[in-house]
C-alpha cells in the first residue's frame, strides 16, 4: 500500500498502516497466532497474539509514519456509564417484577427497548433519564397489579414462595423464601421451609403438597440455596432428592453462524452457542436455567479437540488433537450459553475459512463433555433426568465433530457417546471392566503401603515397648537414690543433733545415772530441741529429792544409820520414778 499523508487516510488505510507496524514491531510475521488489530482508538490501539490481547499507544505523523509506545498486556472488560448503570438496575427490577405477571407484554417490550440502550455506548444522559422514567412507569403498573400474600404483617409477591400453583391465587401459594421484603431469601428462612418437609414439620406444622409438585418445589428450594452459595453437602436432607447423581454430559452444540463474520473466521474466532435451556432433542435431559449459569462459567478456558472421544477411547487427550480454546464464556441475552473458539491450528483455521466462504459452516458441529448434578424427574409429562447444574472437571472440553444437527440448526442434539469413562462417574466394577491393569496395578501399591506402614506401626510399637522398659528402669533408680539421698540427710542431721544432745549431757552437773537417762531418752531424737531444757528440769527434780531427803545433826559417822538409810532408799525410789533401772537406782543413791 502506498504511503498516504493523514488527512487522505480512510479508516482501512489507519489499520493496514498499524498493522503493518506491529507486526514488524514483532518480528514474527504474519502468522496463525497473529499478530491481528482488535480494536483502533484515536490514540492507542489493542491487538491480539497467540489468544492474548495487548495495548500500546501509536502516532501517525503527517507523512503515515507510525510511532508505536510500549506494549501491556490487557484483558477485555465491559465497562457501563452511570446513565447505563441506572436503566441496568431498572431492567433487574422490572424483570424481577415482569417474573411474578402472567401478562407481561409491555413491560418485555420495555425491557427490551432498555436492554438495546444498555449495550449501546452511546447512550446519553437525557436518553437515560426518559428510559428510567418509563421504566419507573412500568414498575408501578406492575406492582399495582401483582398479587401479593400477607404473612406476618407483612405482604409478599408470587416470588417469594417455593410453592405457587396459582400466581392469581395468593392463598395457593406455600413455603415462603423471603424472610422479609427487604432481606428478602435469607438460609434462615429456607431453613424453615424445608423443615417444613421434615418428618415433624416446622413447628409442628408438615407442608401438605400434591405428590407431582414436591421435587419441582423442593428443586426450587435447592436452587434457593445454591445461589446463596451454601454447598451441597450443607442442604437440609429433607429437600434432597433420594435418586440425585452425577452424570455425564455429552451434548451436541452448534457453531453460531448468525455471529459468524469475515473478520472474525480470518482471525480464527468462531462464535458457539455451548448449551441451551430445557429438554434436549432426545428429551432424555432437562437443562435448567442454573445449568446454562454453570455451563457460562465452567467452560471457560476450556480446550477445543479435534473429534470427540470414541466408545472405548481413554479419556485422557492428545495435545496434537487440541486445536482451539474455548473464551468469552457467558449467557446469552436469548438464555443460551454461549462462547467463541479461537483456533490455533492452522489447518483447522483454513478449514473453517473455506466452509464459511462456501457457506457450508452450518456443517460443523461441537459436542461438549461435561459432568452434571442430575435427579429423575417428570416434566411436562416427560420422564427425563433434570439436570440441577454442571460441575467443574478435569475432564470437560468442547469438541469439533462432523455430525451436525439439520443444517446446524436443529438445536442442541444427543451426541453418540454417553459411556465415555469418567473418573468422578465410574464404580469400582466399570473400572475393573475397563481397565483391570490399573485396578490390579492401584491394588499392588495399596498393599504395598499397607505393609509398610504395619512394619513401621510394628517397629514403633517394639520400640515404645523398650522405652516404656528403660523409663521403668530409670524411674526405679531415680527413686532409690532419692531415697538414698534422703536418708543421708536425714542421717546427716541426726548425727548433728546427737552430738549436740551428748555434748550437753556431758558438761550437765548430774549424776551418772540421770545422765545415762537422758541420753537414752534423746537416743533417737533428730534435733537437739528440748535437751537444754531436759537438763535443768532433771537437775531441778534431783536438787528437790535431795533437799526433801537430807539427813541433818546426825554428826560425824562412818556407819550408815537408820535414817541415812531411810534417805538413801528415798533416793532410789526417786530414780526409779525418773526412768531408772531397780539396779540404776541403788546405785544412783549409795545404796
Amino acid at each position: 500500500m502506498a504511503t498516504k499523508v493523514k488527512e487522505s487516510m480512510s479508516d482501512n488505510d489507519r489499520r493496514g498502516l498499524l498493522q503493518a507496524a506491529v507486526t514488524s514491531s514483532l518480528a514474527v510475521g504474519n502468522t496463525v497466532d497473529g499478530p491481528y488489530i482488535r480494536d483502533i482508538y484515536p490514540d492507542y490501539l489493542v491487538y491480539e497474539i497467540k489468544n492474548k490481547l495487548f495495548q500500546s499507544a501509536y502516532v501517525i505523523d503527517q507523512k503515515g509514519k507510525v510511532v508505536l509506545g510500549a506494549a501491556e498486556q490487557v484483558i477485555p472488560k465491559t465497562v457501563y456509564t452511570p446513565y447505563q448503570e441506572s436503566v441496568s438496575a431498572k431492567i433487574d427490577e422490572i424483570t424481577a417484577l415482569a417474573g411474578q405477571r402472567e401478562d407481561a407484554t409491555a413491560a418485555r417490550e420495555t425491557l427490551d427497548r432498555m436492554i438495546e440502550a444498555v449495550d449501546n455506548a452511546d447512550l446519553t444522559e437525557e436518553e437515560a433519564a426518559v428510559l428510567v422514567k418509563e421504566a419507573d412507569a412500568v414498575i408501578v403498573k406492575l406492582q399495582e397489579a401483582a398479587p401479593t400474600k400477607t404473612e406476618d404483617g407483612e405482604s409478599y409477591p408470587a416470588a417469594a414462595f417455593a410453592y405457587t400453583p396459582d400466581k392469581e391465587k395468593p392463598s395457593s401459594w406455600k413455603l415462603r423464601l423471603w424472610e422479609d421484603p427487604t432481606k428478602k431469601v435469607t438460609r434462615k428462612q429456607l431453613g424453615a421451609a424445608a423443615a417444613a418437609f421434615s418428618p415433624g414439620g416446622f413447628r409442628g406444622q408438615k407442608v401438605q403438597l400434591p405428590q407431582e409438585a414436591m421435587a419441582g418445589t423442593k428443586r426450587k428450594i435447592r436452587a434457593a440455596y445454591s445461589r446463596l452459595g451454601v454447598e451441597d453437602g450443607d442442604i437440609p436432607r429433607w429437600i434432597k432428592e433420594a435418586n440425585e447423581m452425577r452424570e455425564r454430559i455429552n451434548e451436541s452444540c452448534e457453531v453460531d453462524i448468525s455471529e459468524a463474520t469475515a473478520e472474525g473466521i480470518a482471525k480464527g474466532v468462531l462464535p458457539v452457542r455451548i448449551i441451551k435451556p430445557g429438554f434436549n432433542i432426545g428429551k432424555g435431559r432437562y437443562y435448567s436455567e442454573n445449568s446454562i449459569n454453570d455451563a457460562g462459567t465452567i467452560f471457560e478456558g476450556s480446550k477445543m479437540y479435534a473429534d470427540h472421544l470414541a466408545k472405548g477411547d481413554r479419556p485422557e487427550r492428545s495435545v496434537r488433537d487440541w486445536v482451539a480454546t474455548l473464551h468469552e464464556t457467558r449467557v446469552s441475552e436469548s438464555g443460551n450459553a454461549v462462547g467463541f473458539a479461537h483456533i490455533h491450528a492452522g489447518w483447522l483455521k483454513e478449514m473453517v475459512s473455506n466452509l464459511f466462504e462456501a457457506g457450508d459452516l452450518g456443517h460443523l458441529g461441537t459436542s461438549i463433555n461435561a459432568v452434571g448434578k442430575a435427579t429423575k424427574q417428570t416434566i411436562d409429562g416427560v420422564k427425563t433426568m433434570f439436570v440441577e447444574g454442571l460441575v467443574k472437571s478435569g475432564m470437560q472440553s468442547v469438541d469439533f465433530v462432523t455430525e451436525a444437527g439439520a443444517g446446524g440448526q436443529a438445536g442442541l442434539r444427543e451426541s453418540a457417546i454417553d459411556n465415555i469413562l469418567d473418573a468422578e462417574l465410574m464404580d469400582l466394577a466399570m473400572l475393573k471392566e475397563a481397565r483391570p491393569d490399573l485396578v490390579r496395578a492401584i491394588e499392588t501399591d495399596i498393599n504395598n503401603k499397607v505393609q509398610t506402614e504395619v512394619k513401621a506401626k510394628m517397629e514403633i510399637e517394639d520400640r515404645v515397648k523398650e522405652l516404656e522398659g528403660q523409663l521403668d528402669t530409670v524411674t526405679k533408680d531415680r527413686d532409690t537414690l532419692k531415697e538414698a539421698a534422703e536418708q543421708a540427710e536425714k542421717d546427716k542431721v541426726r548425727a548433728v543433733a546427737q552430738a549436740t544432745i551428748k555434748e550437753a549431757v556431758d558438761k550437765a552437773e548430774l549424776p551418772e545415772a540421770a545422765k545415762t537417762k537422758l541420753t537414752k531418752v534423746f537416743e533417737n531424737a533428730e534435733t537437739a530441741d528440748g535437751i537444754a531444757d531436759a537438763i535443768k528440769d532433771e537437775a531441778a527434780y534431783i536438787a528437790t529429792i535431795t533437799e526433801t531427803n537430807k539427813v541433818k545433826n546426825l554428826g560425824n559417822t562412818t556407819k550408815d544409820e537408820p535414817d541415812a538409810v531411810k534417805t538413801k532408799e528415798s533416793l532410789k525410789e526417786g530414780y526409779i520414778k525418773l526412768g531408772m533401772s531397780e539396779a540404776e537406782a541403788k546405785e544412783a543413791a549409795g545404796l
